[in-house]
This record gives structure tokens, C-alpha cells and sequence, in this order.
């Protein structure tokens, strides 16, 4: 193993001592790397109000072989971007979020800590702006949490209180956070061409039954997102007939629609009395839905890559400046997630959304993965066409281009999914068996962020994948009782306890051990707390050897060596802290392991967990 190879640091508390500290508090960064290291000294390099300013850092606690360095800093500003620089006897390394270089990098990839609330109200940036959307306030739900998108009109009989009937098949399962596509009145199953923003549809069960479904929820102890078009309406909005000047017009003054369809004519937000409507007023559609009685906990934003952009006409910088402060407003610690299929890290610093729908960062690089066709890249009959298939290390390189770009607290947040109403589902693609479905859903957990799960994955729903149609079948719960017994309800229930229940999954770090070929090995870990996943996407049975020791770990904890799925493997511990593991094509195991060959320490991990079980 190389030593610069195990060089490590994040932005959870296992790593920096406050997530979210307030101005003025002093802040505690680590930094570990093995113990055989050719370190001489180890910095904290920070900008400070535009100067650059090194920090010392001082050894601290050794844990299985991996020293830790830490130093203090104080939180003076609403963002604290800092790498580390590590001096050796010849050469000196930088580390910042996207790995070590031997040259000054640039400030894209730095650790950055945000500011918590406290004090933040009375600072203005340099423009004289308030700060109240300057600091941010993580939803204390979000540690631990599992999404469940819900379509409405298919899951249970076509109205909010079947869901309601489901919430103890929710718990069930895991789920922690319920997703509903949009509620309000709208003439199509979808809803996305809204006819009264103010009301839940009556077909659903009008405002009532979404008032119902939030309370049950919250009993239950769960979360509610909405969905909601603020781009654009649908055609029988009273607005379309009687407030033309609502919306923006194409040359031939017609209403213009989004992407091209007639049917979802485009708000037009240079009317000050749109926005007033929609989310500045004290009233405006925004703000109720937030309130009690409804008490949605955020909303999720469709098409909100192109909101407020038209041609020459581009409102989106300060659309979402104004949006994103009136509903931390309303309510400072909502959800904001955006639609985006794309590289969006620009609305992820912290003052806008908290988070994306990961298509980018996740969705479309498992899909890839697995051997389904790019989304974005099959709709060019030329590109589609080539039979290119996604190595391990392209995973890791366009995971990294991502992530490496947020801070670890709008990480934490991501909404990782690889099937939704938008996508085929990923099981009813003939190229996905169920080697290859388990391996995506592994990933889905081993990927920073909050996991979300389609509704009706679980139970192996039916569908096509010619038709957005296809991705919306009817929940098949006239089967349920079968279908749970199935393996992939059960992959789910178990990946679900492990993300609500071991902080590895629920808060901890993320690091990749292995990526050759199409076998990928990636660590989850919060100190002594550690799993390591490995995926294999290829054809062929392959044998590797993975450095485990980088995350501290030296063999499984299961000396029947059987993973946290039930799957039987094959593997063995080598000299210098390698794990050699054998798989399957298209295996896949996710197995817990040991931090220490102490014997002394076996013994009291095990008495430990025997006394938790």
C-alpha cells in the first residue's frame, strides 16, 4: 500500500468537530494518514478574509494503524474552504477534496464548512446583501433518512389516503421521507400542467387529505416533500385566459410553452405580481404549503435547471436568490431540492438549494454502469450508437468531478436515485438481471447522500421502457403479500435498518479502495464503524485485492464470511492491510469489517454489539 494513497479528511464529524459552527466558534479540523508516513508536518491552509493564512497541525489520536493530525481554526466568515499541505523531507503534497497533487491547487475542490445560524442575521456580504440565506440549517432529519417517491394517481387508490393506508408498509420498509409527485389541481394524471397552484386536486382527496397525510406522517415520525412547476402552468389555469401578461410570449405574442409544448405556456417572472403569487407574498403558494395545517417539511422543484431562463431574458441567479430566502423564511430548515440532470454544483454552496435530484453524481453513472444507455447521450441517434461501456474508474472520476465540488453538509443531502417517473425503470431494461439491479441499489447506499427509492422497485413492479407510461404502472398490491417475501424488498428493508441505524451509512465518510476494470470497491466508514462494498460489473469470476487497511480495517466481521445481504463469499486477509476477496460475474457483497487485529479489541467489539442486539 501507498502511504499518500490513505491520506484522508471530510467534512463529518468524524473529521471536523462542529458540521455547522457558529460564527466566532472555534472549529477542529483532522486529517489521518498511515502511521509510516514520511511526514515531517502537516498544515491547515485556509483563506481568511482574502488572506491565506497556514495552520499548524498537531498529532492527535492513532486508531489500526492511522495517524491523526488536527488543528483548531475559528469559523469568522459563512464559508471556510481550507486544504491541507503536508510537508516531507523532498516534496510537498496538497490535499484537497479531489485528492493529493504535488502542485498549489486550485479552490474548486476545498473542503468548505458552512455557517450555522447564530449571529448570521445582523452580517451582510460585500454587496450589502442580507445574510440570512448567508448561513445554512441542515434538516436534522437528514442523517439517516431513505426518500420513497410516491406517483399519487398510481399508488394506491388514486388518492392521499391510500397513502395513508400504506404508512405502516412504508415503516415497513425503512422509509423515513415521503416524495410525492405533484397533488395540485391539474386535469392530467401527471400534474405538472397545474390549474390552481392553491389546491390539493379533488380527485386525490382534496386539501383535507393532504392535511391528513401530513399528520399521519409526522406521527409516524416521517417527512413530506412536495412537488411542484413554478416554471410553467397548464393551459386551464384561469391565468392563461384572463392574465396573458402572466407569461412570457413568443414573437407572434402566443403564449410560449416549455420545451416546446403549447400546453405549459411559461411564467413570465418579470411581473412582480408573479412572484408576489408565488413565493414573496405572505400568502403565495410557496408559503402556505409550508405551513400548518400542511406543514410540508420542503418542496422539489421541477425543470428547475431552465426556471427564470429565456433567451435573452435571464432571471435564474436571482429567482433563486429570492425563492430559496422566503421559504428559509417560512420555514428556515424546509428542504429545497432541483430538478437537474446536470452539473448544478453552481446552486450547491449553500445559499440555494440543499439539494439536486443526483442524476448527475449518481443516477445516470449507475445506470451507465450497469449497461444501460446514457439518458442525455441516446437521445443522439449518432452518439447512441456506440457500444461504449462505463469503466470503474470513469465511475470514480465522474463521481469525483462532482462531489469534490460540495461541501460535505449539501452532500449529505443529495437525493440519489436511478429510477423515477422521469426514467425506465432500471429492473424492466432486459440488459438488467438481478445480479446487476442488486449492484446498483448497493451503490445507491454507498453513495453519499439520502437514498430514494421509486415506488414499487421493492416489490419488482412491471412496466416498459418505450413510454413515460411505462414507468408509472399501478402499485401491485394484490401481490404484495408474495412480493415482500422476494429478495429485492428484503435487499431494501436491510440496506434501509443499515442507513437509519449504523453511522457509517447515516453520517459517515466515503472513500474508494479499489476501481480496475469494472470492479469497484468503495469504503463506508465512521471511525470504527466500517463497510466496504464491492461490485463487480464484469462477466467473468475475478479476484482482487483490496486496500482496506486505508480505512483501517484488516478482515470481516463476520467469520462466517457471509455479507450483510446473506451472500456466501470468498476472501482472506493478506499482509499489509489488503483483503483479497473472490466474485462472481456480476457479484456484489457489502460486507462489515474489523478495525484492528487486536484480539483484546475483537473481544470488547463483540461484547458491544451483543449488548445492542
Amino acid at each position: 500500500m501507498n502511504w499518500l494513497d490513505s491520506i484522508y479528511s471530510d467534512g463529518t464529524r468524524g473529521f471536523v468537530s462542529n458540521m455547522t459552527p457558529e460564527i466566532g466558534e472555534k472549529v477542529r479540523i483532522s486529517m489521518r494518514v498511515m502511521e509510516d508516513s514520511q511526514i515531517q508536518k502537516v498544515f491547515v491552509r485556509r483563506i481568511s478574509n482574502g488572506a491565506e493564512q497556514y495552520i499548524e497541525m498537531e498529532k492527535d489520536k492513532s486508531f489500526a494503524g492511522l495517524q491523526y493530525y488536527s488543528a483548531e481554526t475559528v469559523m469568522n466568515e459563512p464559508r471556510l474552504s481550507y486544504y491541507f499541505v503536508i510537508a516531507c523531507k523532498d516534496v510537498i503534497y496538497f490535499y484537497t477534496q479531489a485528492g493529493v497533487t504535488t502542485y498549489v491547487p486550485s479552490e474548486e475542490n476545498n473542503f468548505v464548512i458552512l455557517c450555522g445560524k447564530t449571529r448570521m442575521n445582523d452580517c451582510e456580504d460585500s454587496s450589502g446583501h442580507s445574510a440570512y440565506n448567508k448561513y445554512y440549517v441542515q434538516p436534522e432529519w437528514v442523517k439517516g433518512a431513505v426518500y420513497y417517491q410516491i406517483f399519487p394517481t398510481s399508488f394506491k387508490d388514486h388518492s392521499l389516503y391510500g397513502v395513508i393506508d400504506k404508512i405502516p408498509y412504508l415503516k415497513e420498509l425503512g422509509v423515513t421521507a415521503v416524495y410525492l409527485n405533484p397533488i395540485f389541481t391539474a386535469p392530467s394524471e401527471h400534474k405538472y400542467d397545474c390549474a390552481d397552484y392553491f389546491h390539493v386536486d379533488e380527485s386525490l382527496g382534496g386539501d383535507e387529505a393532504l392535511e391528513a397525510l401530513s399528520k399521519a406522517l409526522h406521527d409516524n415520525g416521517m417527512r413530506l416533500i412536495l412537488d411542484i412547476s413554478i416554471n410553467h402552468t397548464g393551459l386551464e389555469y384561469s391565468w392563461a385566459k384572463n392574465r396573458k401578461d402572466f407569461y412570457v410570449k413568443e414573437p407572434d405574442g402566443s403564449l410560449k410553452g416549455w420545451a416546446g409544448f403549447k400546453g405549459l405556456p411559461v411564467l413570465d417572472y418579470r411581473n412582480d405580481e408573479v412572484r408576489e403569487i408565488i413565493y414573496r407574498g405572505k400568502d403565495s403558494v410557496i408559503r402556505k404549503w409550508l405551513r400548518p395545517p400542511y406543514n410540508a417539511d420542503g418542496w422539489r422543484f421541477d425543470v428547475a435547471d431552465v426556471w427564470g431562463r429565456n433567451d435573452d431574458v435571464q432571471l435564474a441567479d436571482e429567482l433563486w436568490q429570492e425563492l430559496c430566502q422566503a421559504i428559509r423564511e417560512e420555514k428556515e430548515d424546509a428542504m429545497i431540492i432541483g430538478e437537474h440532470w446536470g452539473d448544478c454544483t453552481e446552486y450547491l454552496k449553500g445559499d440555494l438549494w440543499n439539494a439536486p435530484m443526483n442524476y448527475f453524481g449518481f443516477g445516470r453513472i449507475a445506470r451507465q454502469f450497469a449497461g444501460l444507455p446514457d439518458l442525455f447521450i441516446m437521445r443522439n441517434e449518432a452518439l447512441n450508437s456506440i457500444p461504449y461501456k462505463l469503466t470503474a474508474q470513469d465511475v470514480v472520476l465522474r463521481t469525483s468531478e462532482y462531489y469534490t465540488k460540495l461541501p460535505q453538509v449539501i452532500a449529505d443531502c443529495n437525493m440519489n436515485l436511478f429510477d423515477s417517473h422521469d426514467v425506465s425503470r432500471a429492473h424492466n431494461n432486459p440488459e438488467i438481471d438481478d445480479d446487476k439491479w442488486r449492484s446498483m441499489v448497493m451503490m445507491q447506499y454507498l453513495w453519499t447522500g439520502i437514498p430514494c427509492i421509486y415506488y414499487g422497485d421493492e416489490l419488482d413492479i412491471d412496466g416498459y421502457t418505450e413510454h413515460d407510461s411505462g414507468f408509472r404502472f399501478k402499485m401491485p398490491w394484490d401481490e404484495e403479500d408474495r412480493r415482500k417475501k422476494g429478495q429485492r424488498f428484503i435487499t431494501y428493508q436491510k440496506l434501509n435498518w443499515l442507513r437509519s441505524n449504523e453511522p457509517a451509512f447515516a453520517e459517515g465518510g466515503r472513500k474508494v479502495l479499489f476501481a480496475e476494470g469494472r470492479v469497484l470497491s468503495v469504503a463506508r466508514f465512521m471511525d470504527d464503524n466500517i463497510y466496504i462494498g464491492v461490485i463487480s460489473m464484469e462477466d467473468e469470476e475475478r479476484t482482487v485485492q483490496i486496500p482496506v487497511g486505508y480505512v483501517g480495517a484488516c478482515e470481516p466481521d463476520n467469520s462466517e464470511l457471509v455479507d450483510e445481504l446473506g451472500n456466501k463469499f470468498e476472501g482472506r486477509t493478506c499482509a499489509d492491510g489488503m483483503y483479497e476477496i473472490t466474485i462472481p460475474p456480476r457479484g456484489s457483497y457489502l460486507i462489515k469489517m474489523h478495525s484492528s487485529k487486536d484480539e483484546a479489541y475483537k473481544q470488547g467489539y463483540n461484547e458491544l454489539s451483543g449488548s445492542l442486539e
